[in-house]
């Protein structure tokens, strides 16, 4: 769980502040986005210094917030499982794609029937929306994608049906791969979504990052404004395309690299771990 002690991380983030050359942009930051997956933990363990640099930089008056693409959990859900691990936070310190579901425009205000092609709890959670959900391909008008580890060939095979009769496509996030612990690497809804394109050669819409959509309801649902917000998180095609996309400055967080783009974009600020916030956000 990181360091042996809060106090022990503490005074190593204060010590060397002063010795870190800090931009000048980071003097403006408010509010910090942060990601999870890889960033703040990795499975169900806290990366290390992580509780620590987010009660330091909350101690200094920053609205700290938390927007992840993990398909199959709610706000409340997120905010627990961060306070059992040791940072508190609560729903309203959270933003999920599930629960933004209802707002898409290919949901919203609108009776399409939705194929799910996701964990058994998101399928739940949309017919709790009150959107109507069929098994039958030819029946539907939105295939919904989602990360499920139960997933079958049949049922990859049925959503490929109902894009080919005409159903469009909606994922609740494009991450190919999610860091788990242990340095594994296991594939993401991204994954998924490439066998459909690849099938079918229907286009995606997104709920998560990097979409303009996500970023955008964030920054109205936290009340940040948009040139004082910084984007933090470890994935360049989600993470630091979204933030840029939505005018953020961004910090990538591990070191990683990994992208599927052609032109990868570049962070305003690297870091090794996230402890290292603090020394910049003061």
């Amino acid at each position: 769980m990181g360091f042996g002690s809060g106090q022990a991380v503490d005074q190593v983030i204060r010590a060397d502040e002063n010795e870190v050359a800090v931009p000048a942009w980071c003097q403006r930051i408010e509010t910090l986005f942060l990601d999870l997956d890889g960033c703040v933990w990795f499975g169900d363990r806290l990366a290390e210094g992580a509780r620590e640099a987010v009660a330091l930089l909350r101690e200094r008056g920053k609205q700290v917030v938390f927007i992840t693409n993990v398909s199959s959990a709610t706000r409340h859900g997120i905010a627990g499982k961060l306070t059992e691990l040791g940072i508190p936070a609560s729903p309203d310190d959270v933003q999920v794609p599930l629960e933004l579901l209802p707002r898409h425009e290919f949901l919203k205000d609108s009776e399409a029937r939705v194929f799910p092609l996701c964990a058994a709890r998101v399928r739940a959670a949309i017919e709790e929306f009150g959107i109507p959900v069929t098994d039958e391909p030819a029946r539907a008008d939105v295939v919904v994608v989602g990360r499920d580890t139960e997933m079958t060939y049949d049922d990859l095979a049925a959503a490929t049906q109902a894009l080919y009769r005409g159903a469009r496509l909606l994922a609740l996030n494009m991450d190919s791969r999610v860091p788990m612990e242990d340095g594994v690497i296991v594939p993401g809804t991204g994954a998924i979504v490439a066998a459909l394109r690849e099938a079918t050669g229907v286009q995606v819409e997104l709920i998560g990052k990097p979409s303009r959509f996500f970023f955008d309801t964030a920054l109205d649902t936290f009340g940040a404004r948009r040139a004082s917000t910084v984007m933090v998180g470890d994935t360049l095609d989600s993470d630091i395309v979204g933030g840029q996309v939505a005018g953020l400055k961004t910090v990538l967080v591990g070191g990683s690299r990994y992208t599927t783009l052609s032109e990868p974009p570049t962070p305003d600020l690297e870091l090794a771990r996230i402890a290292s916030l603090p020394r910049y956000f003061r």
